[in-house]
């Protein structure tokens, strides 16, 4: 009997709480808004002045040279950016020793290797430069030392183009872009070692040499050298070689 008298208490109570929350209404609201964000992006264009299939004839850097100038713009509506390119030769006429940079076939000039030699001697400045550039104005064609990624003259490895091997080069500018920018020029010229020579074998083909030797290159299509231009944000890094160890 006791056990009864709980359980009809018990249900009870369950519905006087019932039948109280039935009769309280509560003032009410609701609020949401919604976050819009917007994407920017990095919009570079490679500017390389130079006349394609120009012919490429024995010289020096004041001989025969083919001139050859690269820059990169920053096009409006673009973040703010640190931009580098690589180039790439035919390692075949790169080097005859296995060295990179050194006792070229065909050598790629640029105005200045450093950005301090670029600065300090007038023979690398630009035409109708008249002093010394700021840093954030110059390149550095040789970033062996801020990135160990690199060896001497900027050399990041190889790569195989349309069965080519190829010498890559990193080329690094040290400024920061705004929208509308465009780098300082950094290469200057192209043109074939005076060691070059040629003769016909007994198949009537035409065959260059360097130094007497046989170049193991086939020239029938040409020389090509490749250029690309990268552009990162600059938002999030302290630097070019900040940005260029992320990308």
């Amino acid at each position: 009997m006791k056990k009864r008298i709980t359980a009809i208490s018990l249900g009870i109570a369950l519905l006087a709480i019932a039948i109280v929350g039935a009769s309280i209404a509560y003032f009410t609201d609701t609020d949401a808004e919604t976050n819009v964000f917007t994407t920017g992006n990095v919009d570079i264009t490679l500017i390389d002045d130079f006349t394609q299939n120009s012919k490429l004839l024995p010289g020096s850097q004041t001989m025969n040279a083919v001139p050859k100038k690269v820059s990169i713009k920053l096009e409006d509506g673009s973040e703010d950016a640190y931009v580098w390119y690589e180039w790439l030769i035919p390692a075949a006429l790169d080097s005859t020793d296995g060295s990179t940079g050194t006792n070229n076939i065909v050598h790629v000039n640029s105005l200045g290797r450093t950005w301090d030699k670029y600065r300090e001697n007038p023979n690398f400045w630009a035409e109708g430069q008249t002093e010394a550039l700021p840093l954030d104005q110059t390149w550095d064609h040789d970033p062996d030392v801020e990135l160990s990624l690199t060896g001497p003259q900027g050399f990041i490895g190889t790569e195989t183009v349309d069965g080519v091997l190829y010498n890559k080069y990193l080329v690094l500018y040290h400024g920061m872009l705004s929208a509308g920018d465009e780098t300082t020029v950094s290469m200057s010229q192209v043109y074939l070692d005076n060691k070059v020579d040629a003769y016909t074998n007994d198949d009537g083909d035409l065959v260059y040499t360097y130094n007497g030797a046989d170049i193991d290159y086939d020239f029938t299509n040409g020389v090509k050298i490749i250029v690309r231009a990268y552009g990162m944000q600059a938002a999030g890094f302290a630097d070019v070689y900040a940005a260029y160890s992320a990308y």
